[in-house]
Formats: C-alpha cells, structure tokens, sequence
C-alpha cells in the first residue's frame, strides 16, 4: 500500500476517497494488534504477582490520590471472576493518563457513579428519576473544563449491581452510542445522557443545544464484541473504553478474555493505560 501511494504520489495522483479509508482501516487494526499484544516475561511476572500474589486482602496494590485498589479487587482479575467497580474505575483511570500522553484531541472517563447519581439510583423514593442537577458540576473535572470540546465522552454504568455496559458520547459526530457485550440495546440510558447534554449545554453555555436534531442515538450494534459467560461483563466494559479511547476497532473477542485481563492488571500495576 505505501508503494501503491509512492507511486501515485510520482505521478501527480491523488489517494481517492476509498483508498484512504482503507488505508485508515489498515492503521486502526495494525494499531488494534498491538493492543492485544503478548505480554514480555517481565510483566507476565507482574501480573502473576498481583493478581495470584497471597496476602491481606486490605494490602493497597496501587493508588494515585484518593482513588486504590486493594489485592481483594485485584483478585478478580484472575478468570472466571466478575470485575467490581473499584477495579474498572482504576483502568478508566489509567486511560485518562494514556491520554494524556498521547496529547491527541482528550476524552474523559466518567465513573460510574455518575449515572447512578444522574438517575438517583438506591434513593428510597426517586430511584430511577433524571435529576441533572445531581451531576452539573461533574464536567468541571474534565480536561479544558469544556465537555463539549472533547473528543469522547465514556460512561461506564453498572446495571443494577447485575451487568456492565458502555456508552461513548462522540462529540464530533453528535453521536452517543451503547456498547453491550450481552446485546442489550441501552435505548434508556442513550436518551438519558442525550437530555444530559442538552441541559449540559444550556447550564454552562447559556444556550439550548446547537443542532440537536442531528443528533444520533445508536444502540449496541451486531458486530460489538459479545461475552460467552455470564461474569466477564466488566472486562468488556474496560476493553470498549480501551479500544475506543485509542481510536482502535473492536477486534478482540471472548477468547481475548484472560489476555484482556492482564492487559488491565498490567496497566493497574504500571500507572497507565499500555500504548502498545
């Protein structure tokens, strides 16, 4: 392919619309590969450590500020174990550090307490109720303290203590999206971040929001990668984020899984998101 553009490039020609969407395609899953890479000998004696390592299941295995993971959570990153909230928002964590790094357009990885407080979840008599002015002075933790100038937004949202999703707001697109690993269609939770921004946009811009007609509410699509089981539902909420934050098409799959795992025990232990 780089000879083919070489080529045209010495005759005068242009790349045509097709051939650089091919070649983009190319570059997203040669950059999808490395994100499923083996691990060296060295971090595969990292993540035995912290993930099988024996000790009280109070030992602080990794911290930045107020946010840990004790060994007991990072227990759960050995298979067939299901991922608790403290381990997903660690990784989201270290995706946010990831990009940083890349000093690409940012996004920003809410937890998911935010939905649970955008919806009063556990509250006595409004569980269930939208209330954004639980969660209006969420986005001033965001990085330029603009949500609308990002690139991403991604929400991962636990479903009655029982499931794991994905929703990724992308700004550029007008375009909020569900990643279910189970298929579920998110149609409630994608209307709820859309009134989300809207009152987002008329609190802390002063205007409705432009173009909302535009917008696109997408449910989980045929071809998101799909768990075999019923507790490896977090794992793929951390990959979704994983891949997506990075650009990267959802390649991987549920024989991933345990190299999945590593990948986030590994980031855990480092203090971010792995590049490559």
């Amino acid at each position: 392919n780089r000879i083919l553009e070489e080529k045209k490039k010495l005759l005068g020609m242009e790349l045509d619309d097709d051939e650089e969407d091919y070649q983009k395609e190319l570059e997203a899953k040669k950059n999808a590969s490395k994100l499923l890479r083996p691990l060296t000998e060295e971090e595969s004696q990292i993540v035995k450590d912290a993930v099988h390592g024996i000790g009280p299941p109070s030992d602080t295995m990794a911290q930045i500020n107020n946010d840990i993971v004790v060994r007991e959570s990072m227990n759960r990153l050995q298979p067939r174990q299901w991922l608790n909230d403290e381990v997903i928002h660690y990784f989201l964590l270290m995706l946010s550090k990831r990009d940083e790094t890349l000093k690409k357009e940012r996004s920003h990885f809410f937890k998911s307490y935010f939905m649970t407080k955008l919806l009063n979840e556990g509250h006595a008599s409004l569980d269930g109720k939208y209330e954004y002015r639980n969660v209006k002075r969420w986005s001033k933790k965001v990085p330029g303290k603009d949500l609308f100038a990002l690139n991403k937004v991604l929400f991962p949202i636990n479903q009655g203590n029982a499931h794991w999703v994905c929703a990724v707001i992308y700004m550029k697109d007008k375009r909020i999206q569900m990643y279910d690993s189970l298929g579920g269609s998110g149609k409630m939770y994608l209307e709820y971040l859309f009134q989300y921004l809207q009152d987002e946009h008329l609190d802390k811009k002063k205007i409705p929001l432009p173009g909302k007609d535009e917008w696109k509410l997408v449910p989980t699509q045929n071809d998101t990668p799909r768990q075999e089981n019923g507790f490896d539902c977090g794992v793929f909420t951390c990959m979704f984020a994983d891949f997506l934050s990075n650009d990267c098409p959802l390649l991987f799959t549920q024989e991933h899984i345990t190299q999945c795992r590593e990948r986030i025990a590994l980031s855990i232990m480092k203090g971010s998101a792995l590049i490559d």
